[in-house]
């Protein structure tokens, strides 16, 4: 590989036995994926954090894979690259840490609490990434409070999603990585060029235009979920490029319609014709003239519907949990929320969960909506991943009712029974207990 000076002094050892080591696994890396160079990057998006012994009866259920890799830099005193230009910003913990406590959140419920093992783990990886001298966001929208990153810039993140907004909306390159090779980005500052930070794994490869009527009827949340999942269905792990959406897109819009990404498609990348700002046009998109034999789908509302009842799979109306924000919600989002539920209340049967992230959380503290929430007897919280959960503890008898099709493809095969809707039906099914969807009637 192609190395700068400053990465040859890295791996020859001239800044520190951290560096070198990183340094040297990172070349090993890019030698197996064929990478003729390292990027210098702007943000590294690095996992949770859990440090706990192997010895620990849970460690199979929380450990997320950089145990043993973090704790040796631990001991060694290692901080991540303090280059000003780079931020190491870390992703949802496994609870919100001053709340473990208090029952009725996910993490402590009338089927489940987490182990106090776990929580000492978790505020031990905390304490030490702060250490490290990562920002301590807990988040898996960073690019909304923490980090934007701005177009040509390279990101490395653990969060599918949050690089696949990265791709589509921030014009930025960004690789879905691993959390061994995050780590050592962290504390170099860069990393292999390949993958969707490459021109030749941007392009277009496939074409969705929506019918003026899908355009025309995108009101919801979840309706931008469901048309992510139709088209991320269909273009079969190819780049899609999406025509006539509406104007203008909001950020939430654009979260989750660029989640479906996460869970959908191989690369985390959409070209959203005239909004991504490498594709002005569809030319553009596909890197010059577009192939005569190219593969086109119009998305009709029959598609969008067919995702709401696809997604849908508890086998009764009863709901046992609402949960919304996976991404986590934005403050527009919880407003949204907040106006729905106010003056009424949450069944007694039904946990009603919306998480969001750290500064939004406070943003809604502020103006009340999180006191609107809470009097109707749901819970909001942030900091946390619904989906690190042990969700298969919970029992098989339960139904979950979410407006995420990550959250339902992700997490859904580990017993329970799933229901898709918009979001005045999730509040209207924390009310009363059953889930009816009304969206597409």
């Amino acid at each position: 590989m192609k190395l700068t000076p400053y990465e040859q002094d890295m791996i020859n050892g001239k800044h520190g036995e951290s560096k070198r080591i990183a340094m040297e696994k990172l070349v090993e890396f890019g030698v197996a994926v064929d990478a003729k160079e390292m990027v210098k990057l702007s943000n590294v998006h690095y996992g949770t954090c859990t440090l706990m012994p192997r010895s620990t009866p849970e460690y199979s259920k929380y450990e997320l894979g950089q145990t043993p890799l973090i704790e040796r830099f631990i001991e060694m005193g290692t901080r991540v690259t303090e280059d000003p230009t780079c931020i190491v910003s870390t992703d949802p913990l496994f609870l919100q840490l001053d709340k473990y406590d208090e029952q009725g959140y996910p993490w402590n419920h009338r089927r489940y609490k987490m182990p106090k093992v776990i929580y000492d783990a978790v505020v031990r990886g905390y304490n030490e990434c702060k250490k490290m001298g990562m920002v301590l966001s807990q988040s898996c929208t960073p690019q909304f409070n923490t980090v934007i990153p701005k177009m040509g810039e390279y990101v490395v993140s653990v969060e599918s999603s949050y690089a696949a907004y990265i791709n589509s909306i921030l014009g930025a390159r960004a690789n879905r990585e691993n959390t061994v090779t995050l780590l050592y980005a962290a504390i170099t500052g860069v990393h292999p060029k390949y993958g969707t930070m490459l021109d030749e794994n941007r392009r277009a490869q496939v074409i969705f235009e929506l019918a003026d009527e899908v355009k025309e009827n995108l009101f919801d949340p979840a309706d931008w979920a469901a048309l992510g999942a139709a088209m991320a269905i269909k273009s079969n792990n190819r780049v899609p490029a999406v025509l006539n959406l509406p104007r203008p897109l909001t950020n939430e819009a654009a979260k989750l319609l660029t989640g479906c990404a996460s869970p959908g498609m191989n690369d985390p990348m959409l070209h959203l014709i005239g909004l991504s700002p490498e594709s002005p046009t569809l030319e553009a998109a596909f890197g010059g003239k577009v192939p005569k034999d190219v593969e086109k789908f119009t998305i009709t509302l029959a598609d969008v519907k067919e995702i709401y009842q696809m997604l849908c799979s508890a086998k009764n109306e009863k709901v046992d949990i609402v949960h919304v924000g996976c991404p986590h919600l934005t403050y527009y989002e919880i407003r949204q929320i907040a106006r729905l539920i106010e003056g009424k209340k949450v069944n007694k049967n039904v946990y009603f969960w919306a998480q969001t992230d750290t500064p939004s959380y406070y943003l809604a503290r502020h103006h009340g909506e999180a006191q609107v929430i809470e009097k109707a007897g749901g819970k909001i919280f942030h900091s946390t991943c619904f989906g690190l959960l042990p969700l298969r503890d919970w029992g098989s008898d339960l139904n979950i009712a979410t407006n995420s099709f990550k959250q339902i493809k992700l997490f859904g095969g580990q017993g329970q029974g799933w229901m898709f809707g918009a979001m005045p039906d999730l509040i209207n099914a924390a009310l009363t207990g059953k889930f009816v969807s009304t969206r597409w009637k």
